[in-house]
C-alpha cells in the first residue's frame, strides 16, 4: 500500500485516514483531488491511466487504489512499492 500512500502525500492529502474505507464519501477526496491523483499517478509511472480505471470505485480507499495500480500498471506497480518498502527497511 505504500504507492498509494506516497502518491496522496505528492498531491496534499499526508492527513488522510489510511484505514478509512470511503475516502470520496467522507469528502477526505474531492473531483480535484482525483484529477490531480491521476496526474500523479500518469507522472510516477510515465504512462496514461487508461480512462476505464477513473472509477469512484477505485479511489474510495488506500486498499482500491493499491488494486487499481497493480491492475493497470501490473508488475511495475508492485515493484514500485516493493522498492519504496526496501528502501526504508
Amino acid at each position: 500500500m505504500n504507492t498509494a500512500i506516497e502518491l496522496l502525500k505528492t498531491i496534499g492529502k499526508d492527513n488522510i485516514d489510511i484505514n478509512s474505507k470511503s475516502l470520496i464519501s467522507s469528502g477526505e477526496l474531492d473531483s480535484l483531488d482525483i484529477m490531480a491523483l491521476v496526474d500523479a499517478i500518469e507522472e510516477k509511472f510515465n504512462k496514461s491511466l487508461d480512462a476505464d480505471f477513473i472509477e469512484k470505485k477505485n479511489f474510495e480507499n488506500i486498499e482500491a487504489i493499491e488494486n487499481m495500480l497493480n491492475k493497470a500498471f501490473g508488475k511495475r506497480a508492485k515493484s514500485e512499492a516493493r522498492n519504496r518498502v526496501c528502501k526504508f527497511s
